[in-house]
């Protein structure tokens, strides 16, 4: 079976292609990157989203293969051509999650686009409902599984990127950096390292012990995070499923994390065990969470391990081809 990835990720990227030894097998990825639109045309990003998919479902269709379409922008395109192309195309969106559903039009044509493929995989149980009410997709076509990868790799020995103790927060989406900073503000004595993108501090006051890193690689990102005493992830409510990438990444670098209490990382986080709630907006409850964290070696220890250990168990790679595996064997019989 020929499969064609279809993302906005890197043309050099290609999903679980290394992983398989199969000659039955055969990828492709076609990359939006590969498609780039003159500067300054309005809609460049749609227009190369377009070609891309148009690409993607014409190497599926011909070669009565599978697509699989990585997020639900890709998706958009590929699950709207298929609709009129051919409704039958076997269809996988994988990383199907929004930060911010949409509205109006845009909502109106995903959810009519949303209706042809056959599987959707989300990395919460939170989504799953949330996704099928919202797109009026049968909730059993949408799978749940853990935000799962190969243990991220960092040379220890390399120079730390920060000196001293410090406490990280690292990520973008969903996140809520005012109640973090004014959290920082009531404990001084701790420095915070943020690493994220620009656009999310715009108009922030940044407090003296807050050091913010942006636009760093990722081998820069995970240096600063090895480093550190305990990670914080600062959700923007009690519903947003975002953190999921970040969560991960401290469970296998066995850091304890505070985290907000919210319904899309109740898969990941379990209060007291593989780390702390705060609650949403409440900056006085999460500087007192990072305090009992700082303050109690034994506490900070305990969540590590089992968050390591949750890892380990939900969080590789294996979790990702299993599924995969299983998705494969049920497109063949049917």
């Amino acid at each position: 079976m020929k499969i064609i990835n279809l993302s906005d990720f890197p043309t050099q990227w290609n999903w679980l292609a290394g992983e398989y030894n199969d000659s039955s097998l055969t990828w492709e990825h076609v990359s939006v990157q590969s498609y780039p639109s003159p500067h300054g045309l309005p809609k460049a990003q749609s227009i190369a989203r377009l070609r891309a998919a148009w690409h993607a479902f014409n190497l599926a269709n011909n070669s009565n293969g599978l697509l699989v379409s990585h997020g639900p922008r890709p998706a958009l395109y590929s699950s709207t051509i298929a609709s009129v192309r051919n409704k039958t195309l076997s269809h996988l969106v994988y990383s199907f999650n929004f930060t911010t559903l949409p509205k109006g039009l845009q909502h109106t044509l995903m959810t009519k686009a949303y209706q042809q493929p056959q599987k959707f995989v989300t990395y919460s149980t939170a989504e799953k409902q949330l996704y099928a009410d919202y797109f009026d997709i049968p909730i059993e076509r949408i799978d749940m599984i853990h935000w799962s990868v190969h243990r991220p790799k960092i040379d220890q020995n390399a120079p730390r990127m920060i000196e001293g103790n410090y406490i990280c927060a690292l990520g973008s989406q969903g996140r809520d950096f005012p109640t973090l900073f004014t959290a920082m503000k009531k404990l001084p004595s701790v420095q915070l390292v943020v690493v994220t993108h620009p656009q999310y501090l715009h108009g922030l006051e940044i407090p003296q012990n807050v050091t913010v890193l942006t636009n760093i690689p990722l081998n820069q990102a995970l240096n600063v995070l090895l480093h550190s005493l305990l990670m914080v992830v600062p959700l923007r409510d009690n519903e947003v499923p975002c953190g999921h990438v970040t969560i991960v990444s401290g469970m296998f670098f066995g850091k304890p994390m505070v985290v907000t209490n919210s319904v899309g990382v109740h898969d990941y986080i379990q209060d007291g065990k593989t780390g702390l709630f705060c609650e949403a907006k409440n900056p006085d409850d999460l500087a007192q969470k990072i305090d009992m964290l700082l303050s109690s070696k034994a506490l900070s220890t305990g969540l590590a391990d089992s968050s390591l250990a949750f890892a380990e168990t939900h969080c590789t790679e294996k979790t990702v081809l299993n599924y995969f595996n299983d998705f494969l064997k049920n497109l063949s019989n049917q």
